[in-house]
C-alpha cells in the first residue's frame, strides 16, 4: 500500500519535476554555433569560435573539390586550435577563414600544407613548432595581418608564393636549414624592410622581392652567385645589400636592371663587420615626411624601430614647401617643424627579449629630440602568458604598450600610468575567449549578446580588445559582468572599423561572467567611448574616456564596499557564522547563569528564593566554562 502511494505521488509530481527541469535549462547559457566529427584520422569540433582538431596522426590534404568539413562554417571561426599528436596541417585546412584571429600549433607539427592558411587575413601571429620542416606553396598568401614572425631552424622547404602579399611582415630571416627556396615567396610584402638569408643557397629565385617597396636591406650568403629574375624589382626603397661572397658584378647587374630602381650599392664582407646582417638602417625623406627604419633581431626578439616625422616649414611667415625652402633666399626668414611619431615592433619570444626591448625603449626615450614624440610599442607573444616582472620593464615609461598574444587576444596598456608594483602577479594568462549567444537568455534589451571568458585575473589598468567581426563595426557595444543574479553595466563603446570593441578595465575577475551587448535597448549612447581610430571621424580631440571622464571600470563589484560577487558571498557566510557563534554562546551562558542561580539560590522559610550576588554568579560560571574547556583539551 506504501509502494502505490510513493508511485502516486511520483506521478502528481512527475509535471512539476519535468517543468523544473527544463527552467533549469533555460537558465543554463547557450554558446555560439556547433559542430563536430571525423576528418581522417583526426576529430574536428567548433565550439563558441573555437575550432579545434585533435588526435595522433596526420590531417588530410584537402583539394578544391573536397574541402575540409568546417569550411562552410569559416565565417564562425575566431581561432584555431590543433592539438598535441596531430603531426602535420593539410592543404587547404583553414583556407579562407578569414576571421580567425588566433593559431595555435603543437610541437607534433612538422609540416604546412599547401595553401593552408591562404587568404586567413586576421591572422596577426603564429609562433612555428620547432620540429618543422615544411612550409607548402601558398601557405599563407594574403595573411595581410600577419607579422613577427620566426622560421625554425629545422625549416627544410619553403615552398613559392609561401607569404606572398602578407602585406603586414616587417622583417623576416631564412634559417641556415633551409634547401628548397620556392620563387615568388615575399612578393608584394609593402611592408617588409629587411630580410636575412642565411641559408646556402647559389641562386635568389625569381621574383623573391617583387614589389617590396618599403626593403631597404637584404643580407644574402656567400654562396650566392647570382639573382633570379625580377628578385629586386619595384624595391625603390632598397639601400644596401650585405654580401660577402664573389658574384658582386652579377648581383649589380641583376639590381640595376630595372631603370625605374634607384642603383643600390654591393657591399662586401668586410661593411658586414660595421653593420650586422642581422641589423638595417634606413631612411625615406620626401617634402613632408622623414621615415628612419631600424631592424634588429636576435634569439630572444625581433625589433623594428619605425621613426615618422611630419615637418612644416614657413618661409617669412607663410607656409612653404620644401622646394620653396630651398630656393629661398639668404635673406629669408626660414623655419621648420617636425613632429615625430615611433613605433616600436617586438617579437618577444623571452624574459632576454623583454631586457632588449627595454633598452630599445630607454635609448629610444633617451635619444635627443624625442621627447615629445608618440612612442607606441607593440609586443607580439609566442603564446599568451606574460610575466609580470616583464610588464614592470616598462612601468612608468612614456609609452603605450599593446601586447598581441599567439591565441589571437590583444590588451593595450598605458605604462606611463604603471608602477613596478601595479603587476602584482607572476604571470598572467592573457587570453580569452568571445561566443555568441544562439538565444539571449539574460536581462540584456538585445538581439545580439556575446559572452567573454577571461582565462586569468588581472590587476593592472588595461584596454582589452574584443573581437565581435566586421559586421558589428560603427555600433555600440555595453560590457556587462553578471554577479549572481545581477547584471551590471560597465562601459559603452562604439565598435571600430576592424569589429572590435576596446573597452577599458581597472582589473578583471576570472570567476565572473561578462557579457556584451549590441545597440542595447535603453543605454545612453552619448557616453559612449569612441576609439582612437575614429577620433578624426568624430571631430574628438581624446578618446578612451567617456562622456563623464571616466577611463578604467573597475570589474567584479557587486555592493558598495567594493567586493566582487564571489568575495561579498564569503564575507556574508562568515558573517552569519559568526553571528550563529556568538548567539550560541550567549545562549549557553544564559542557560548556566539560569542554573547557577537555582544551584546556589537558598530558600528561606516560605520557599522563597533570596536575593543573590549576580556578580559573583557570573564570575563562577565564566571559571566552570574555563574548566570545562581545560579539561577537554587535557582528553585530546
Amino acid at each position: 500500500m506504501r509502494q502505490k502511494n510513493t508511485q502516486l505521488y511520483i506521478l502528481h509530481r512527475l509535471p512539476a519535476l519535468v517543468l523544473c527541469l527544463l527552467l533549469v535549462l533555460g537558465l543554463l547559457p547557450t554558446t555560439g554555433f556547433a559542430a563536430g566529427g571525423s576528418t581522417g584520422e583526426l576529430k574536428w569540433q567548433l565550439s563558441g569560435g573555437t575550432l579545434t582538431i585533435s588526435g595522433s596522426g596526420t590531417m588530410p590534404d584537402y583539394t578544391d573539390a573536397n574541402m575540409p568539413p568546417w569550411y562552410d562554417s569559416a565565417e564562425a571561426i575566431n581561432r584555431i586550435v590543433v592539438a598535441e599528436g596531430v603531426t602535420s596541417v593539410g592543404s587547404l585546412a583553414f583556407y579562407g577563414c578569414s576571421t580567425a584571429t588566433g593559431v595555435s600549433l603543437p610541437s607534433t607539427v612538422t609540416s604546412i600544407g599547401d595553401r593552408a592558411f591562404k587568404n586567413c587575413n586576421s591572422i596577426t601571429y603564429l609562433s612555428f613548432p620547432a620540429g618543422l620542416t615544411a612550409i607548402g606553396e601558398a601557405a599563407f598568401e594574403s595573411c595581410e595581418r600577419l607579422n613577427g614572425i620566426m622560421l625554425p631552424s629545422s625549416l627544410e622547404s619553403l615552398g613559392s608564393y609561401a607569404f606572398n602579399r602578407c602585406t603586414g611582415l616587417s622583417a623576416i630571416t631564412i634559417p641556415a636549414s633551409v634547401t628548397d627556396f620556392g620563387m615568388v615567396t615575399f612578393a608584394y610584402c609593402t611592408g617588409l624592410t629587411q630580410a636575412v638569408i642565411l641559408c646556402p643557397i647559389e641562386k635568389l629565385p625569381d621574383w623573391t622581392f617583387y614589389g617590396c617597396t618599403a626593403l631597404s636591406s637584404v643580407s644574402l650568403p656567400e654562396t650566392v652567385t647570382q639573382t633570379g629574375d625580377n628578385a629586386f624589382h619595384d624595391c625603390a626603397n632598397l639601400s644596401g645589400v650585405y654580401y660577402s661572397g664573389v658574384a658582386s658584378d652579377t648581383i649589380s647587374d641583376a639590381l640595376t636592371k630595372d631603370p625605374t630602381t634607384q642603383q643600390v650599392p654591393v657591399i662586401d664582407g668586410g661593411a658586414i663587420d660595421t653593420l650586422p646582417p642581422s641589423t638595417s638602417v634606413s631612411s625615406d625623406v620626401n617634402d613632408s615626411t622623414s621615415i628612419i627604419t631600424n631592424v634588429s633581431t636576435s634569439e630572444n626578439a625581433s625589433i623594428t624601430k619605425t621613426q615618422e616625422t611630419d615637418y612644416e616649414y614657413t618661409v617669412n611667415g607663410e607656409p612653404a614647401t620644401l622646394e620653396e625652402v630651398l630656393l629661398s633666399g639668404e635673406n629669408d626668414d626660414i623655419e621648420a617643424t617636425g613632429k615625430s611619431s615611433i613605433t616600436i615592433d617586438a617579437t618577444v619570444q623571452n624574459p632576454e627579449g623583454w631586457d632588449e626591448l627595454a633598452s630599445t625603449v630607454k635609448d629610444t626615450l633617451n635619444k635627443g629630440g624625442n621627447e615629445d614624440a608618440n612612442v607606441q610599442v607593440n609586443v607580439q607573444l609566442p603564446d599568451s602568458t606574460v610575466d609580470g616582472s616583464d610588464l614592470a620593464k616598462l612601468a612608468g615609461k612614456d609609452v603605450t604598450l599593446s601586447i598581441s598574444t599567439g591565441s589571437g587576444s590583444t590588451w593595450i596598456v598605458d605604462e606611463s600610468d604603471q608602477t613596478k608594483s601595479s603587476f602584482g602577479k607572476d604571470q598572467y594568462d592573457l587570453d580569452f575567449t568571445v561566443s555568441k549567444l544562439d538565444k539571449n537568455n539574460t536581462d540584456i534589451k538585445s538581439d545580439t549578446v556575446y559572452t567573454v571568458e577571461f582565462a586569468s585575473d588581472t590587476d593592472f589598468n588595461a584596454t582589452v580588445g574584443v573581437n565581435l567581426k566586421v559586421g558589428s563595426a560603427y555600433q555600440y557595444a555595453t560590457l556587462y559582468q553578471k554577479n549572481l543574479n545581477t547584471m551590471t553595466e560597465l562601459q559603452t563603446v562604439m565598435v571600430d572599423q576592424n569589429g572590435y570593441a576596446w573597452f577599458s578595465l581597472a582589473n578583471v575577475d576570472a570567476g565572473q561572467k561578462y557579457y556584451v551587448g549590441m545597440n542595447v535597448e535603453g543605454v545612453d549612447f552619448y557616453n559612449a567611448v569612441i576609439p582612437d581610430s575614429l577620433q578624426d571621424a568624430h571631430g574628438i580631440d581624446y578618446t578612451l574616456t567617456d562622456a563623464n571622464g571616466t577611463k578604467y571600470q573597475v570589474t567584479g563589484r557587486s555592493s558598495r564596499w567594493g567586493i566582487t560577487g564571489a568575495r561579498f558571498a564569503i564575507y556574508v557566510a562568515i558573517a552569519i557564522g559568526g553571528v550563529v557563534l556568538l548567539v550560541t554562546l550567549i545562549m549557553v551562558t544564559l542557560n548556566k547563569i539560569s542554573k547557577s542561580k537555582a544551584k546556589y539560590a537558598v530558600p528561606d522559610q516560605n520557599n522563597a528564593p533570596i536575593e543573590i550576588d549576580e556578580e559573583a554568579i557570573r564570575l563562577q560560571v565564566m571559571q566552570e566554562m574555563l574548566q570545562e574547556t581545560q579539561e577537554k583539551q587535557e582528553k585530546k
